[in-house]
């Protein structure tokens, strides 16, 4: 029998360090190991212990705040909060982590953040990211600048992104780059493809409001050299000199948007658009900026719609309202939201599981992302995690009490070696495992 079979057949179990972190004075040791593998096991806020040490004065010190000290390991936040964590520093890469380099971080959601900075790469998550995955992480606050002399890339969640996917995350954060910052967005202040991996934002959105004075401002990204996918913004725009938009301010030479959207009000100096500004020779596919919300009938890309037209499914033709996209009245004023921000089946009522269910992956093979989905039949504590064929824990990507209904995660195995592995479901009593295989 092999490894792999034994290991299915019977329940095997293999740990593997995973640090774990209750507080703040945990949250600060994660820099003394940059290459570790973390795990959030409860809520932290203004009442963990090691508040007070970490956050008056200058703030929290970004884990990574060297760029030859880089923060090159995993943190997940297993859908535990951050709340009230304050920087306000004259130099730049501010965040929870401020420099990032082959990094994983997800699951992550900062609450209230307050970051205020007087040079460049700020956002409530991380400052510079280097090759690094974000998934299914978000931020409430604000990311300002403090700063009179030239500085570049303030944003709701990423200050500088160069390599990697952000995917499933979001931002709910007021973004302020001040009189002399290129770059400010509402997720993301500059999106660039780096010389190892692309650069690309999928199945994301922002909701702050972001201002800038200077040039680059957008409701999601302020100058996209990447690709922007399945995405949205609904914060209005105040840009002060030039390329200002709902969406994205400049749209790099052969780079992409496809299928995303803005709504919030835009205003600006010299070049100003109700979706992009300024789309220098870039490809946007099946994108829309709502005119009369916006209050901007022009855009350097993309099609205007008016209210109604945005909160009718048949303008989006090409966007799939299967598997990536939904309509809710109930949710975000009418307009499209991505199907991770549907209520659970427990909430809405339908038929409840009557078994544990783990289903097979899809897609499967798959690079670098697959979804992972299962059901449960009674509140219970669930752990989902997934092994190599040698019996290692990679990842615990759920470990929570959980109410009965369909449940999907996404996981990102971008940083791993090709090869089968093993994701196991253990609750109630009952152990399920199957396999799936990454292709890079």
């Amino acid at each position: 029998m092999t490894l792999l079979a034994a290991f299915l057949l019977a329940g095997f179990t293999a740990t593997y360090a995973q640090t774990e972190v209750s507080n703040w004075n945990d949250l600060n040791n994660v820099r003394n190991n940059l290459t570790g593998n973390y795990i959030l096991v409860n809520d932290i806020d203004e009442q963990s212990a090691g508040y007070a040490a970490h956050n008056t004065g200058d703030g929290w010190q970004p884990i990574g705040h060297e760029s030859d000290n880089r923060f090159a390991g995993t943190f997940d936040g297993d859908g535990y909060t951050i709340t009230g964590l304050t920087i306000d520093r004259a130099t730049g890469n501010n965040g929870l982590f401020g420099y990032t380099e082959n990094a994983t971080i997800r699951n992550v959601g900062l609450v209230n953040a307050s970051i205020k900075a007087g040079a460049g790469n700020n956002g409530a998550l991380a400052g510079n990211l280097l090759n690094t995955n974000i998934s299914n992480s978000w931020a409430t606050g604000t990311v300002e600048s403090t700063t009179t002399g030239n500085s570049a890339n303030f944003a709701g969640l990423l200050g500088r992104f160069e390599g990697g996917v952000i995917q499933d995350s979001w931002a709910d954060v007021f973004v302020d780059s001040g009189p002399l910052c290129n770059n400010a967005g509402g997720l993301v202040g500059y999106l660039n493809d780096g010389t190892e991996r692309t650069a690309q934002i999928l199945r994301s959105y922002a909701l702050g409001d972001v201002y800038g004075d200077r040039d680059r401002v957008g409701g999601l990204v302020g100058a996209n050299n990447g690709s922007i996918i399945d995405s949205y913004a609904r914060g209005n725009v105040l840009g002060g000199s030039d390329r200002a938009a709902g969406l994205v301010g400049w749209n790099l030479e052969g780079k992409l948007i496809n299928r995303s959207y803005s709504t919030g009000t835009v205003e600006g100096g010299a070049r100003i658009g109700g979706l992009v500004a300024h789309n220098d020779a870039g490809t946007v596919n099946d994108s829309f900026w709502d005119t009369q919300a916006s209050g901007e009938t022009e855009s350097d890309a993309g099609t205007g719609k008016t209210t109604e037209e945005m909160k009718t499914q048949s303008t989006f033709v090409g966007w799939s309202f299967s598997d990536t996209w939904a309509f809710d009245e109930s949710i975000n004023d009418g307009y499209p939201i991505l199907q991770f921000q549907l209520p659970t089946s427990s909430e809405t009522g339908p038929q409840l599981p009557q078994e544990l269910v783990l289903n097979q992956n899809y897609p499967n093979p798959f690079n670098p992302t697959t979804v992972i989905s299962y059901q449960i039949m009674e509140q219970q504590h669930v752990r989902l995690s997934v092994y190599d064929v040698t019996g290692r824990l990679i990842a615990v990507l759920v470990n929570q009490q959980q109410s009965p209904g369909d449940y999907q995660v996404n996981w990102d195995a971008g940083q791993l070696s090709s090869g089968v592995y093993i994701y196991r479901l253990e609750s109630a009593g009952q152990t399920l495992s199957r396999t799936m295989t990454f292709v890079k």
